[in-house]
């Protein structure tokens, strides 16, 4: 049960209050085309990831970023992913783009501080427009490829989305309009976490009230997003945490897969009439200590590729404060990359 982020960020629950002190920060975008994918986050950054093609085993996967506002510089980070199982580069590496010897590069690993030479970087941006062979090459001769497919396609994608297509600094359609109009890279939103309310006496009871699992149920409509909710029979299986000192968090289980599962959870009032009000569908579980919803969700069952997203409670609603992805499912458990949609600064 594949969760992807846009599923993860919709169905957020609608303030309790009129003025709710924050505005929800709006997720940005992934985009994916053949062996390349591409995740832009709310303040502007974009990566881009190219793998290897899948027909070749290629333990390899090559990241892109660039922040937003005009004048920014690309920088390329390389993994080597390994699943334990397949054929490794063995020994120092070096750079090939298009049979020239670029020299040598290393696994930057999980270490931002540490990329590719930007001379590097500009033959790579050069070419991956294009048909580009790109290899990397290690002591014993052995190549391995990071696939050019859909390259042209993210790149563009990243212009568009940085508002880049037409000025001097674009990757792929370059033209004469002013650096300047590139519009200017955004902070990250500020939420701040609120205290919850210790239990109240009852609040346990609650998980097993008919009348709040039929009010729960009222919420669906003629959607499928809970069918555990709607086909369970007997006392129902509800958890509760106490929010403040007129509403609860209900949680109930919504969805059973293979590998994943997902909890629905809402806000109520303690007594009758609850009148729930939704956030998500789409969570695993929440951590009073943190005050957060989270969902992590795996692509295939090895955790080769893997999404999330976090809600915070800010005392009137949670408010989605961060989203992300590892990119494609290429092999390597955890995958390759941390590709974020949304970021936030959660005080």
């Amino acid at each position: 049960m594949y969760r992807p982020l846009s599923a993860l960020i919709v169905g957020l629950l609608l303030p309790l209050a009129p003025d709710a002190g924050n505005t929800t920060a709006t997720p940005g975008i992934e985009f994916v085309h053949h062996d390349w994918f591409l995740a832009c986050d709310n303040t502007g950054t974009c990566r881009a990831a190219g793998y290897g093609p899948e027909s070749a085993d290629s333990p390899l996967g090559l990241m892109l970023e660039r922040a937003g506002g005009p004048g920014t510089p690309v920088k390329a980070r390389l993994r080597v992913g390994e699943d334990g199982e397949s054929a490794m580069p063995e020994g120092a590496m070096r750079l090939l783009v298009n049979d020239r010897d670029l020299g040598p590069v290393q696994d930057t690993g999980a270490d931002e501080a540490v990329t590719l030479r930007p001379a590097q970087v500009e033959a790579l941006l050069a070419a991956l427009p294009g048909r580009a062979r790109i290899e990397v090459i290690d002591n014993n001769g052995a190549r391995w490829p990071i696939s050019d497919r859909g390259a042209a396609a993210v790149l563009l994608k990243m212009d568009e989305a940085q508002g880049r297509i037409g000025t001097p600094g674009a990757l792929v359609r370059r033209g004469t309009h002013a650096e300047a109009s590139v519009p200017a890279a955004h902070a990250k939103p500020v939420i701040v976490s609120a205290a919850l309310v210790a239990p109240h006496p009852g609040d346990s009871e609650l998980g097993s009230s008919e009348a709040l699992r039929d009010a729960l149920i009222a919420t669906l409509g003629d959607s499928d997003d809970c069918p555990r909710m709607i086909e369970y029979t007997g006392t129902p299986e509800m958890v509760i945490e106490r929010l403040d000192e007129h509403h609860v968090l209900v949680q109930a289980l919504c969805q059973m897969g293979a590998y994943n599962y997902s909890n629905g959870f809402w806000i109520a009032r303690d007594q009758p009439p609850f009148a729930p009000q939704t956030v998500t569908m789409e969570a695993e579980g929440f951590s009073r200590g943190e005050r957060t919803l989270y969902a992590r969700y795996k692509g295939r069952g090895i955790g080769d590729c893997v999404s999330g997203s976090d809600w915070v409670w800010d005392g009137h609603r949670f408010q989605p404060s961060s989203a992300f992805s590892t990119g494609l499912c290429r092999g390597m458990p955890g995958g390759h990359w941390m590709l974020p949609t949304l970021l936030s600064e959660v005080r």
